[in-house]
């Protein structure tokens, strides 16, 4: 197979000039740990927050954490979408 033919779907070929591309999605799922850290963080941070304001039991703050988890399961989902 020369250089001029196309080459099919799935077929690796060491001399390809485009090795960033596996570098990216590498480095997006790294990036992801950390959005997931710090979608955790923030609800829980803002929901003692808003608990400390009111003066309530860790209401706020579980409702914060779990809202976080929401955000970082979506988060997730949309990051490995782009891969399926």
């Amino acid at each position: 197979m020369d250089e001029s033919t196309p080459k099919p779907d799935g077929e690796d070929d060491p001399t390809d000039p485009r090795p960033e591309t596996s570098i990216g999605g590498a480095v997006e799922f790294l990036s992801l740990g950390l959005s997931i850290a710090v979608s955790l963080a923030a609800g829980a941070l803002l929901g003692y927050l808003v608990d400390r304001w009111l003066g309530t039991v860790p209401l706020f703050t579980l409702v914060g954490l779990a809202l976080g988890v929401a955000v970082a399961v979506l988060m997730t989902i949309a990051a490995v979408r782009k891969y399926l």
